[in-house]
C-alpha cells in the first residue's frame, strides 16, 4: 500500500511540474523558441557563429547563441508586442553577453509575420541601418 501511494504522489507531482510551461497562461503565437535563420543588414546577408535562438514566455525574453559542440551563451530580458511592433529590452547591460549584429540594449522592431511558423523582425540601428531577423518557429 506504501509502494501504491508513493507512485501516486509521485505521478501527481511530475504531471504538476511538467505541466507548467505557460507561465500566467497561453501568451498566444510567440510562446515558444524560434531559430534565427538568417540575418541582414541593409540587405546583406550577415555569416554569423553558430545558432541564435529567440524564446517567449509571458514578459519574459531569451536569446540564446549555440556554436561548437557544447558552448551556449544566453542574455535574458523583456518583450512587449502590440499593433505589429515588438519591444525587446535587456534592462541590464552589464549581463548583455550576445554579440548578435544589431541587438542592443533597446531595441524596436516592426513585425511581419508570413505564417505562423514564420516571422520576420525589422529594425534601424544607430547608424541608421536596417537590420532584419527572419525566425522560424521550433516545433
Amino acid at each position: 500500500m506504501k509502494k501504491l501511494s508513493l507512485y501516486i504522489i509521485l505521478f501527481i507531482l511530475v504531471g504538476t511540474l511538467g505541466s507548467c510551461t505557460r507561465n500566467h497562461g497561453d501568451i498566444g503565437p510567440w510562446f515558444g523558441t524560434w531559430l534565427v535563420e538568417q540575418i541582414t543588414v541593409d540587405g546583406t546577408p550577415q555569416n554569423v557563429e553558430g545558432d541564435y535562438f529567440f524564446q517567449f514566455q509571458s514578459k519574459v525574453f531569451r536569446v540564446s547563441q549555440v556554436y561548437g559542440h557544447e558552448n551556449l551563451v544566453v542574455s535574458f530580458g523583456t518583450w512587449d508586442e502590440s499593433g505589429g511592433k515588438m519591444s525587446i529590452d535587456f534592462p541590464d547591460a552589464g549581463v548583455f553577453y550576445i554579440e548578435m549584429p544589431g541587438l542592443e540594449a533597446h531595441n524596436d522592431f516592426t513585425v511581419t509575420t508570413t505564417s505562423s511558423q514564420d516571422v520576420t523582425l525589422t529594425k534601424a540601428d544607430a547608424a541608421g541601418s536596417t537590420i532584419t531577423y527572419r525566425l522560424h518557429k521550433n516545433p
